[in-house]
Parts: structure tokens; sequence; C-alpha cells
């Protein structure tokens, strides 16, 4: 276990192989391809129906910064009863800190490597525009930035060495 693994593990009382296995299968709908909020729909049931109904919170939470289903980046490419689903969906559950990092970590990450949040926001951009409610997800990861470092005591950077050393 990495250092800052060790760190997260310890001031939120993390369950290591549920937060890796989170890690590893928030994105499993884009096994059926390249989409927008679709793949939030199909990894939901994909992993419901496998009886794996915690991992599957994961599949929709992360997409959703704010719990708010209209803040979103990406196309709405559902249909109007999944936006109702979803929205009734996440008007009934309180994000917990398996959610936030998964959400976080998400937020960081490019094909291959972590960066810095405004890095990883800008290549959102770039790739799928801006839609209109867009500012509330970036502060409310921001607002998970905060939340993190203040348990951390320090910028959450620091647990990721190879950010620092995109700018040795």
């Amino acid at each position: 276990m990495q250092k800052w693994q060790k760190e997260l593990q310890k001031l939120f009382g993390l369950d290591e192989n549920r937060a890796y296995v989170y890690g590893l299968l928030y994105d499993i709908g884009r096994i059926k391809g390249n989409t927008g909020v679709r793949h939030t729909i199909d990894g939901y049931y994909f992993l419901k129906e496998q009886g794996y109904d915690e991992v599957a919170r994961v599949c929709i939470t992360h997409a959703f910064i704010t719990g708010d289903v209209r803040n979103t980046i990406g196309e709405y490419d559902i249909t109007t009863s999944e936006y109702d689903f979803l929205r009734q969906y996440l008007e009934n559950i309180k994000y917990d800190i398996y959610d936030k990092l998964i959400q976080l970590a998400d937020s960081m990450a490019i094909p291959d490597r972590f960066v810095l949040l405004e890095t990883r926001l800008m290549d959102v951009c770039l790739r799928y525009g801006m839609n209109d409610n867009m500012l509330e997800s970036v502060k409310g990861i921001f607002s998970i930035q905060t939340e993190i470092e203040e348990k951390l005591g320090h910028s959450m950077y620091k647990l990721f060495p190879e950010i620092k050393e995109q700018f040795e």
C-alpha cells in the first residue's frame, strides 16, 4: 500500500478493498461504448444484476458531483424515464466518503497519470465543451478538495508524487 493510501485509510476509516474495487468499477458502464451520461446507467444496472448494489451506486454518483442530475459533464444520451430515475435516485441518497473520493480521483485522472484538478477540468472542457450546469460541478469538486484537505491538514497533491514531478 502506498503512503497516500495509508493516510487516507487512517483519516477516513476507509476499507481498503472496498475503495479499491470502487475505483476499478465506477466506469464499468463504458464497456458498452464511449457514451455520455448513458455509461452511468449502464454500469449501475450491470452491477445491480450481478448483485453488487453498493459498487453500482458509484457508477452513478461519480458523474454527479453535486447530487443534482442537471449538473454533470457530457451528453444526456438517456431516455426521459432514465433521467427521472437518476433524479430520484440522487435525491434519495447522501454521498459518503467513497462517493467523494471516487469523484475526486476521477476529476484528477487522465489516461496515463494523475494531474491537477484544473488540468483535468480543462481537458474535459476541451473534449466535451461546456454546458450550462458545468460550473456547479466544478464548484462541487473544489468543495470536495477543500473538505479532504482540511481533514488531511495539507494539500492533497502531496499524496501524489507524480503530480509533484510534473513541476520539477
